[in-house]
């Protein structure tokens, strides 16, 4: 007798889970998030691991490079480079995620707008897009540092507004190609709005690009208000961070350079590691490299 049991057929795995596939054959990304991942526990639980407060000053321990009470040695104030390192991740992290959602948001809704509409709003908007990126964007951002004055908040809006076109350039190049499709047309067609449009069907298909784009921004925005910091326009003394650490600690270079090698080697993690997810997530996202 024939067996008329029909197998069910494999359920296909979700796009997500298809690219975290693919993502994770990248050694070197999957290190990266890890350390990310650890930075940023660190981060939140600065007040609980770090050994002492940012700002607390034994002038009984100054200038000491490495003891039990003081893994990483301690600054010309007696203050523990550990903690200040750990209570400065915060602070970089936090610039750098920001400041990139404030890029990413705006410079986003500048191509979107830009790409769909096309016409004399496009030149126009573009024209402004050329204009900023005319400027280099660490002098921008240094501009308007100056500007607004010095601190965390101005600090972010500073290193967000100079990553505004790149964004804007990446989904409008994307959305021109993407509006053409069937699908777009198809919405058109039942009578969606232009809104809607922009948001259920044609953003969602340009994420690739910005997903990558972002990634790695948070790099660069790091190095960003690490420059700011270390010329003194962005964080300022006493909050901790890592490019204010720097700048802190190279008068002493010559003599007691470990005060400015710990900074300078969490910035070159920080920012190593998002480059190499950023790396991973091209790959991942390219549906050419399907594996």
């Amino acid at each position: 007798m024939a067996n008329n049991t029909v197998k069910a057929a494999p359920k296909k795995n979700s796009q997500a889970k298809e690219v975290w596939r693919r993502f994770k054959k990248n050694k070197l990304a999957v290190a990266g998030l890890v350390i990310i991942f650890i930075l940023i526990i660190a981060a939140i639980l600065a007040p609980v691991i770090a050994p002492y407060g940012y700002d607390d000053q034994d002038y009984s321990a100054t200038l000491i490079r490495f003891s039990k009470e003081h893994l990483l040695g301690t600054d010309n104030l007696g203050r523990d480079i550990l903690s200040r390192l750990l209570y400065g991740s915060r602070v970089s992290l936090t610039i750098g995620f920001i400041s990139v959602g404030i890029g990413l948001v705006i410079g986003g809704l500048v191509g979107a707008i830009s790409g769909y509409y096309g016409g004399v709003l496009d030149d126009i908007l573009m024209r402004i897009v050329d204009i900023i990126m005319a400027i280099p964007s660490i002098i921008l951002a240094i501009s308007i540092c100056a500007a607004l004055g010095p601190g965390l908040i101005n600090t972010m809006i500073a290193v967000g507004i100079s990553s505004i076109p790149n964004y804007a350039r990446i989904l409008r190049s994307s959305i021109l190609s993407i509006k053409q499709q069937e699908f777009v047309e198809a919405a058109t067609a039942i009578g969606a709005s232009d809104a809607r449009i922009i948001a259920k069907h044609i953003i969602p298909n340009s994420l690739s690009g910005l997903i990558v784009q972002a990634s790695m921004g948070v790099g660069r925005a790091i190095i960003s208000a690490a420059s700011m910091s270390f010329v003194g326009l962005g964080i300022q003394p006493p909050n901790p961070e890592w490019g204010a650490m720097l700048s802190f600690g190279r008068t002493y270079f010559r003599d007691y350079g470990y005060m400015v090698l710990y900074p300078g080697l969490f910035i070159f993690i920080a920012v190593l590691s998002m480059n190499l997810i950023g790396d991973g997530l091209r790959d991942a996202l390219d549906p050419r490299l399907k594996r």
